[in-house]
């Protein structure tokens, strides 16, 4: 009534071109989809949030595939497995429990006994079993085995408190399938997570109001900027090295099929269980987007995180074109060459080595013993890109 009445008007940080780009992005994927997958048509639903990282401000929502329709808005107030988006939180949370990037995980078989009697086996996505790997490779090709043992090792709890503390307000089970996504979260808390990741650790609360005034515009309330520290800087430099990782070498590489390599994007695919849900999220300099897909029904997909949600995300960066990620190392942050084998430290020029970031004192001590041959590759050499 006050809106139609006294003359109010409302200020907002959502922007008419993004959120044109944005359904542009969406619909055109979707439609894509659809005549790939023929059976599939009219079922498939999606949703979007875009936002600027630096900011927190909202820039475009989509609440479904009719951008119109101002009925069910699954961008708010739909609840879904997460699926792999949970693993960069965890994997912060390992990093704050004496973790680095190059620890070695078992991606063997694990079994737990629930409370139930039932016995929780969760299985990488290609069935198979990888052995000894690095952290940060565990998490670039999302491998569940080895997600799950890092879970158990450091608790639930570690991981429900990451969570809460990058921004989740609503209750989340403690028990270990969280570890893979076994929470129903909604679109717009998983763009506050990434925000609080893409943001060095600074919670800022997504806000799409900056200000309301009267008929006489006299301002009756401003919604001002807000932030608190809730991940020190450090070990946010090294999940936003590992979620690069996941772009350049991971399971979101597609990414730079379509957009410049100097994009510097990061983020993180997600396949919730049964593939009934399609995640990715990611930002670039300027914009962070999570795009969910999937169906109202909970039917099967036929497309993964990867697959289906990654490629409206390229879509719509496509469009906008934004600015690099770039970031600022910590003082107490250094770059040590390092064995992909072993996770032992290497030299430059050896077999296998690529340089890794590392709070000060947390690299290995132990060194493997290296030919000293040139490569004809140099991995990772992408990061050097990322420091302005």
């Amino acid at each position: 009534q006050a809106l139609s009445s006294e003359g109010l008007r409302v200020f907002t940080s959502l922007d008419p071109i993004v959120q044109y780009n944005a359904e542009k992005a969406l619909t055109g994927t979707v439609g894509a989809f659809e005549k790939r997958f023929p059976k599939q048509r009219k079922k498939l639903q999606a949703s979007m949030v875009v936002t600027d990282p630096q900011t927190g401000e909202v820039l475009s929502l989509i609440g479904g595939r009719n951008s119109r329709y101002q009925g069910f808005n699954r961008a708010l107030d739909m609840r879904r497995p997460i699926g792999s988006l949970v693993k960069p939180p965890l994997y912060l949370a390992a990093l704050e429990q004496g973790y680095t990037l190059a620890s070695m995980l078992e991606d063997e078989p694990v079994r737990v006994k629930q409370p139930d009697g039932s016995v929780w086996n969760p299985q990488n996505f290609d069935r198979i079993s990888h052995g000894l790997i690095p952290l940060h490779r565990s998490l670039a090709l999302s491998y569940n085995q080895s997600t799950a043992r890092l879970g158990l090792d450091i608790g639930a709890d570690k991981v429900v408190d990451m969570l809460e503390r990058l921004g989740i307000k609503q209750s989340l089970p403690s028990y270990p399938s969280l570890f893979l996504g076994a929470a129903n979260l909604a679109p717009i808390d998983m763009a506050q997570v990434y925000q609080t990741i893409a943001a060095n650790g600074f919670r800022t609360p997504l806000r799409a109001i900056r200000m309301v005034t009267d008929a006489k515009n006299q301002e009756l309330s401003r919604y001002a900027f807000q932030v608190e520290q809730q991940v020190a800087s450090e070990r946010i430099h090294l999940i936003q090295y590992a979620m690069q990782e996941v772009a350049r070498e991971g399971t979101a590489r597609s990414i730079y099929r379509q957009l410049p390599a100097s994009l510097n994007a990061a983020g993180k695919t997600g396949t919730s269980n049964g593939q009934r849900d399609s995640w990715f999220a990611g930002f670039t300099g300027n914009r962070l987007a999570v795009v969910w897909l999937g169906r109202d029904d909970n039917g099967k997909l036929p497309v993964t995180g990867s697959s289906g949600a990654l490629q409206a995300w390229i879509a719509l960066m496509k469009r906008e074109k934004p600015q690099p990620f770039y970031a600022t190392r910590p003082e107490n942050v250094q770059y040590v060459w390092i064995d992909s084998m072993t996770g032992y430290r290497s030299a430059e020029g050896c077999e296998g080595a690529r340089q890794l970031p590392f709070i000060q004192g947390t690299a290995p001590q132990q060194a493997v013993a290296c030919a000293n041959q040139p490569r004809l590759d140099s991995p990772a050499s992408w990061f050097k890109s990322w420091f302005q």
